[in-house]
């Protein structure tokens, strides 16, 4: 089963690569408007360069905005992101090379938790998820 139309046509969607999963989450994503992979070293990363996407494209829409009583600063700085350019399609998302690898498609953004579908390169499936818990399961 190929990539569904639908994450073909979703702007958001990202490849990612694990390529450590028992001590953390370490590995790389990628997506349709950068050359190069950012990398990541746990899930909190992962998340946050993914949302640093959504945010740029603004899709999907923010429906939550966060809030927080202690103001705290994060190491993270996610790269920057052109939208005007698309380097490479959906399909591209994970390089050829790579048996395990996942297209991650968000399509909501509702109750501060994410919505959407996963595609797994290996067995070749299509899951949904309606919240960042069930996208780490499905990731190990």
């Amino acid at each position: 089963m190929p990539v569904s139309s639908r994450m073909k046509r979703t702007p958001s969607c990202v490849g990612v690569c694990i390529d450590e999963s028992k001590k953390g989450f370490k590995g790389r994503v990628y997506n349709c408007y950068s050359k190069n992979p950012e990398h990541f070293n746990d899930i909190t990363e992962l998340f946050n360069i993914v949302d640093n996407l959504m945010d740029t494209l603004n899709y999907p829409a923010l429906k939550t905005k966060y809030r927080g009583f202690k103001r705290t600063e994060s190491a993270f700085v996610p790269a920057r992101i052109d939208v005007e350019n698309k380097i490479r399609e959906t399909e591209e998302l994970i390089p050829d090379l790579e048996d395990y690898g996942y297209i991650i498609m968000v399509t909501g953004r509702d109750n501060a938790t994410w919505q959407g579908a996963i595609y797994n390169k290996f067995l070749d499936v299509e899951t949904k998820f309606n919240s960042g818990v069930e996208l780490i399961r499905l990731l190990k």
